[in-house]
């Protein structure tokens, strides 16, 4: 019967230079469930289910344990087909022939002699016929293997490229999801009534807070005035952020025994005074 390395086998290889790979790897978490993923194809087969490095990892050393696997299987049936041929010549049989080793002592004692000329080149050229077709079934079998491996490695870098495209194509979606969310429109101030992007918020945020300024007190002053007049803004991001470069340069122009600590009556009146007509 033939044997199954998954199944027969009591054992499989871990390559000394398998240490780097593990070593590569983020967590020990991912470490153990690459340990057993190749415990799990070893001993029953199974592919399990991995990802990211683990999981790249885990098809490197799949393709060597296969071939080790393939080994131990044709060692097991070359020697099973030995054993039904009788296996090794027995030392002596009934009819008294004696082995090669005891006609081999027989010679040496009978040194004195001179053998035959061409008696002993004729004896071995089966032996050496022998030696030569062995060699020749351990070549070919050694290119057969070879040929296994190149295959296993090309589909090893098929299921590589695979995972590849894949990141790629995920990376490619949470971009495009960043874009979006850059690109959403939101309604801001008291009557919601003020329509910035997510990327238009944060810049004015941003710039508000680097010279101590409230972004919400122009949003909250805009939103009223427009909600009072009857009218719509098409674009009060300009609006604000012409605002924003009136009052920072008049807070940086401003001396420090002219300002009032964090009384901001000043801007209030700036920004409630302020004829927004000619922004429409």
């Amino acid at each position: 019967m033939a044997k199954n390395f998954h199944t027969d086998n009591k054992a499989f290889m871990l390559y000394k230079d398998w240490e780097d790979i593990f070593q590569a790897l983020d967590s020990s978490e991912e470490i153990g469930e690459l340990v057993m993923a190749l415990f799990a194809y070893a001993k029953r087969g199974e592919t399990p289910k991995l990802s990211g490095g683990a999981k790249i990892a885990f098809l490197m050393m799949r393709a060597a344990i296969e071939r080790d696997g393939i080994a131990w299987e044709e060692m097991c049936a070359q020697r099973s087909e030995c054993g039904k041929k009788g296996g090794r010549p027995k030392k002596s049989d009934e009819s008294g022939n004696t082995d090669e080793k005891a006609e081999q002592t027989a010679a040496s004692a009978d040194n004195a002699e001179e053998k035959p000329k061409g008696i002993n080149d004729t004896a071995e050229k089966p032996k050496a016929f022998s030696q030569t077709k062995r060699f020749s079934e351990k070549a070919k079998k050694a290119d057969k293997d070879i040929d296994i491996d190149k295959d296993k490695d090309k589909d090893t870098d098929k299921d590589i490229d695979k995972d590849k495209d894949k990141d790629k194509a995920i990376d490619k979606e949470k971009k495009k999801d960043a874009g979006t969310a850059k690109s959403v429109v939101r309604s801001f101030g008291t009557h919601k009534n003020i329509m910035l992007t997510s990327e238009q918020y944060n810049e004015l945020e941003s710039r508000c807070r680097s010279v101590g300024l409230s972004l919400e007190s122009y949003i909250s002053k805009l939103s009223q005035w427009l909600f009072t007049k009857g009218r719509n803004c098409t674009d009060p991001y300009r609006i604000i952020s012409g605002w924003l470069d009136n009052d920072s340069k008049r807070k940086t122009a401003a001396k420090p025994k002219e300002r009032q600590g964090c009384d901001l009556s000043w801007y209030d009146d700036y920004a409630m005074n302020f004829d927004l007509s000619k922004f429409f």
